[in-house]
């Protein structure tokens, strides 16, 4: 190996033999053939073995069944929560008859054990059997909401629809009922169906007739 001198020429590194590995330069400066040989073979990286890759497989397959499962149990445990939410909701029905041209008849039963709250109802006119696409129909007056209606009571509720409307015309009639349960959730059912949350504005207040109750009863 050579190196050059101030002069310029180069001079062997290995003690005066010719063809070395590369040549050095006094500046400071490495070839690249010298560069190359400082690299090392053998990084001294211990890649494993393969029962360790199939080892650290089985561990990140076992976090991935964990984490799934922790999901699926809280979905379960969110429908769980739900269902005993509205355990006292399902408890509470209306049942609907048409007088006339434009009067509605609605009798709203509690038959859970607690009060319910703030009843608000809007008339759902059918062309035949209920069912969804009824078409919502503006009132006039309704008897409501009401404020309160005892665990074990019935109310009857009087709905005068808008002018506009002909009730007649219209095969069959429900009503969206809405309440408040004791716990302080707003759902919202109609006819038979399943109540659901109500997650629209609180009905505004609506002009009051008169309401008649029927005693409370156990059931």
């Amino acid at each position: 190996m050579q190196s050059r001198g101030r002069d310029g020429r180069w001079a062997p590194l290995n003690g005066g033999a010719e063809g070395g590995l590369g040549y050095h330069d006094y500046r400071g400066h490495m070839s690249t053939v010298e560069t190359l040989a400082c690299i090392p073979v053998d990084w001294g990286i211990d890649w494993g073995s393969v029962p360790d890759w199939f080892g650290g497989l089985g561990t990140v397959g076992t976090l991935l069944f964990g984490v799934l499962s922790l999901r699926r149990e809280l979905r379960a445990r969110r429908r769980e929560d739900r269902a005993a939410q509205a355990r006292q909701a399902r408890l509470v029905s209306s049942t609907t008859r048409t007088e006339g041209k434009g009067v509605l008849r609605v009798r709203v039963a509690n038959d859970s054990d607690g009060p319910v709250f703030d009843l608000a109802v809007t008339p759902v006119a059918h062309t035949g059997d209920p069912g969804p696409g009824g078409r919502q129909v503006p009132v006039a007056t309704v008897t409501g909401p009401v404020d309160r209606l005892d665990g074990g009571a019935a109310a009857e509720l009087f709905i005068n629809v808008d002018r506009s409307v002909d009730l007649s015309g219209y095969a069959s009639a429900t009503v969206q009922l809405r309440f408040t349960d004791q716990q302080g959730n707003r759902w919202q059912r109609e006819g038979t169906g399943q109540p659901q949350p109500d997650l629209g504005d609180e009905a505004a207040p609506a002009r009051r007739s008169w309401l008649r109750r029927w005693p409370s009863r156990s059931r």
